[in-house]
């Protein structure tokens, strides 16, 4: 829906209430999820010259229930309606419609097994509720167009008023898999609405039918009727010559509407290359006419819009809702942003740069001004459908698509659109209701090990937006930057997000880094490689000279507060390496083996091999230089004669800036010929132990493990002048155990035992 965009910019939130209900009619019941929708037929007579009434109004639902013995169903229908009868196998059954929740539950026979299909019929009519004047105009719309002025009806079910006019479902987990929409209408008038038509004349009026076959939300099910006319067309998509129907208010059939109508030809391709097949490529696209002064609203298959809002934006924005919204639909009003925050960034990013790039700049910089310092993506308070959509604190569109826009940013444009047509076409989402944890579980699944938690947390559910102060230093073929940032919504905690600056000289170097920013961990990539601050180094290839950029395209929710020179942040960083591995074996009594790797972006200048016999004075036994490098591993092996009681190894990595970085301290086991003396073995209770005579006298570690190298047990047991020790092992689990002794002077003894 594109409701009320502008007036969520502009801040116009004008509240409303249903008649003096609020919220949703549905009631989540044992009744209500009792049985899945299979199949609506719909029959509906309206006249639109004499009323808003709907008369000979009949609803026959086949549903298949979910679980044993269901003896009532119940559906969702305003008190306004009167239900006169309701039939199951063609005999009448009891009703009872509570006016105040807006429930209608049937009472019908036993049906004992789950996913047993049925049917029931309901007939009904009446005046519905008509939707408000203000704000979201959400539900039953009888209103006047053209001049003289006509009357038309138009329902714009989302987000849960569709119940207003016909009994039904009105849930965000149970979509229908087929709807058959038959309104009868004075042959004045054409009917828009779901799916495929057929129009058959009957006397002075026209029975049409939409038939749609593909699943689709309750709220989606609308039409819409006035004297149209219907300005047709069709689009190639690459496998499908899909129809386009247009119906426009006869006033409005000139060149001035069906050019406006003619933007679906250049974007619903452009879509197509972005996100895959159109998704309902068997039906049909277009746009229905209804009225001024509220938007837009993503009909499944047909966009019902205002008709002050033809306009290219507005239409790519509806468009987009075909993917995002109807293919896939939140299932949660809270999440509305991923209806609306999709859409939003498609109107605004997707559409102008892949075909009006011209525009691109200043719809980026109006989307990122549009989202306030204090605002939220997620919905807490979902009783009205103004709260939903122009909501005071919450910006579902533009913070909702800036979500969008960093994400983009963190991982790529490749990975980025190939995540999203994973969403799109997954076997378990496509066509059904999505959620955030769906969209983060596809947008990790391009980077291996790519953690979005705390993203997703800081920008759905925090408040506001980000500033930074950002310090500099620049270095022949280099740069440093160092990041402190700063929420605009006090309280709100650190935001994980990307951070794009422009590094330039004027005489060639002209590039963006993207920094990824966790927790004021400072990375060059998402695959994570950090030298473990809030300061960075790039290599670059030329000096630059000219101030940096902060966002310099509008991207991420974050400003610049301060852009500063720092000659001192070459020392507060080291070479940012990863998945160092440091192993040291014993060969024998006298000879180890150490062999080592590490992955790094920066070319490594020196490795120097360091040992030390007390673990914290290290001297340098082995240096490399000129490393090379595969696929930016290195890697060596080195053999050490010199072998004392302990023994700890430790790799130092040096850049050509003079940076470092330290790997993990390596322990080897001693290689004295110590021994340990243990029983029982097999043991129940107590295990005794006899240890070396150089243990005499020193404060001795025991741990304890199990087949898994887990740690199961460990403790410190004074000596003094005994060797002998107890460990009580009665808690153990049955099974074989490693137990390890090791002294204040580092030497150490191990045995195996089996616990009965």
């Amino acid at each position: 829906m594109k409701s009320f965009y502008l007036s969520l910019i502009l801040g116009l939130c004008t509240l409303y209430s249903f008649a003096g209900k609020t919220g949703p009619a549905s009631v989540t019941t044992a009744s209500h999820t009792n049985y899945d929708v299979v199949y609506h037929r719909i029959s509906i007579t309206v006249n639109p010259a004499s009323s808003a009434a709907i008369t000979n109004g009949s609803v026959t639902t086949y549903f298949k229930t979910t679980v044993n013995n269901v003896t009532s169903i119940e559906f969702d229908l305003d008190g306004a309606m009167t239900v006169s009868s309701v039939t199951y196998h063609g005999s009448a059954i009891t009703k009872n419609h509570n006016t105040t929740t807006d429930v209608l539950t049937l009472t019908i026979p036993n049906i004992t097994t789950a996913g047993t299909l049925d049917s029931v019929t309901i007939n009904y009519s009446g005046t519905p509720i008509l939707a408000p004047a203000g704000g979201v105009p959400s539900g039953y719309n009888y209103k006047d167009h053209g001049s003289p002025a006509k009357k038309m009806i138009y329902t714009l079910g989302e987000p849960y008023t569709n119940h207003n006019w016909w009994p039904c479902k009105e849930t965000l987990y149970d979509k229908i898999d087929s709807v058959d929409l038959i309104v009868t209408a004075p042959n004045t008038y054409k009917v828009a609405g779901n799916g495929l038509v057929t129009e058959t004349p009957s006397g002075g009026n026209t029975i049409t039918t939409w038939k749609t076959r593909y699943k689709i939300a309750t709220y989606m099910v609308n039409f819409a009727v006035a004297d149209y006319v219907n300005y047709q067309y069709t689009i190639n998509t690459g496998s499908t010559n899909l129809p386009v129907m247009n119906y426009l208010f006869t006033e409005s059939n000139n060149a001035t509407f069906q050019n406006a109508a003619d933007y679906a030809k250049t974007i619903l391709p452009m879509f197509v290359t972005k996100f895959g097949d159109y998704p309902f490529l068997n039906e049909k696209y277009g746009l229905a006419e209804c009225t001024s002064g509220w938007g837009a609203l993503e009909v499944q298959s047909m966009t019902f819009i205002a008709s002050d809002a033809y306009d290219k934006y507005t239409i790519a924005h509806e468009l987009a809702h075909q993917w995002f919204g109807d293919k896939l639909t939140t299932n949660s009003w809270h999440q509305i942003w991923l209806n609306e925050g999709f859409a939003t960034y498609c109107e605004n990013i997707v559409f102008p740069e892949n075909l009006y790039p011209g525009e691109l700049s200043a719809k980026r910089s109006s989307l990122k001004s549009s989202v306030s310092n204090t605002s939220t993506t997620y919905v807490t308070d979902t009783t009205t459908p103004n709260n939903i959509f122009i909501g005071s604190g919450t910006q579902p569109y533009p913070k909702g698509a800036m979500i969008l826009s960093m994400l983009r940013a963190w991982i790529g444009d490749t990975k980025f659109f190939t995540a999203l047509y994973d969403y799109l076409h997954s076997p378990g989402l496509a066509y059904g209701f999505t959620s955030v944890d769906s969209l983060q579980k596809y947008m990790e699944a391009q980077v291996a090990g790519l953690n979005l938690t705390n993203f997703f947390n800081d920008w759905v559910y925090k408040k506001g937006r980000v500033t930074y102060n950002v310090e500099y230093k620049y270095v022949t073929n280099g740069v440093f930057i160092r990041l402190v940032q700063s929420p605009t919504s006090a309280g709100q905690g650190y935001f994980d997000m990307p951070v794009p600056i422009r590094i330039r000289n004027g005489s060639g170097l002209d590039t963006i880094v993207t920094i990824i920013d966790k927790r004021g961990i400072l990375y060059k990539s998402a695959t994570g490689v950090t030298y473990g601050g809030n300061t960075i180094f790039y290599n670059l290839s030329g000096t630059p000279t000219i101030a940096p950029s902060f966002d310099p395209n509008s991207t991420v929710l974050a400003t610049a507060s301060s852009t500063i020179v720092n000659n001192s942040l070459d020392g507060f960083i080291t070479l940012p390496v990863k998945n160092i591995n440091l192993s040291a074996t014993a060969l024998n009594k006298f000879s180890v083996k150490i062999n080592w790797s590490f992955n790094a972006d920066e070319p490594a200048d020196q490795v120097i091999l360091e040992r030390s016999f007390n673990g914290s004075d290290f001297t340098p036994i082995k240096s490399y230089l000129n490393l090379q490098s595969i696929g930016n591993i290195y890697k060596e092996s080195f053999t050490d004669d010199i072998v004392n009681v302990n023994q700890y190894y430790r790799l130092k990595i040096l850049t050509p800036d003079g940076s470092y970085n330290y790997s993990k301290i390596e322990k080897i086991i001693t290689l004295k010929n110590l021994s340990i003396l243990i029983a029982p073995n097999p043991v129940s209770d107590e295990l005794n132990m006899l240890l070396p005579g150089s243990f005499t006298g020193s404060t001795v570690k025991i741990i304890i493990e199990n087949t898994a190298g887990q740690t199961v047990r460990e403790l410190n047991y004074p000596l003094l002048s005994s060797l002998k020790v107890v460990a009580q092992v009665h808690e153990l689990a049955a099974g074989i155990y490693h137990i390890e002794v090791v002294n204040n002077k580092g030497e150490r003894v191990q045995a195996k035992f089996v616990k009965q």
